[in-house]
C-alpha cells in the first residue's frame, strides 16, 4: 500500500465525491482488492472534480499540511 494512503482516505472520507485517485495509488487499491501484487508509487495523484468542490474541502485540504 502507498504510505499515507490510509491516512489520506480517513482524512477525506466525507469528500469522496470531490476527487478521484489515479495512477499508482489507484492501481495499488485495485490490485490489492484482487489479491495481486503491484509495485505502487510513493505519491498520490488525483483529479479534483471542480463542479463538486466545496469550501469545506478546500479548508480541509489546507489543514492536512499543517
Amino acid at each position: 500500500m502507498v504510505k499515507g494512503l490510509d491516512t489520506f482516505q480517513k482524512y477525506f472520507k466525507d469528500y469522496e465525491e470531490q476527487y478521484v485517485l489515479i495512477g499508482g495509488a489507484a492501481c495499488d487499491i485495485l490490485f490489492e482488492s484482487n489479491e495481486v501484487n503491484f509495485r505502487a508509487t510513493r505519491d498520490l495523484d488525483m483529479v479534483l472534480i471542480i463542479e463538486a468542490l466545496t469550501l469545506e474541502f478546500d479548508a480541509r485540504s489546507d489543514q492536512i499540511y499543517l
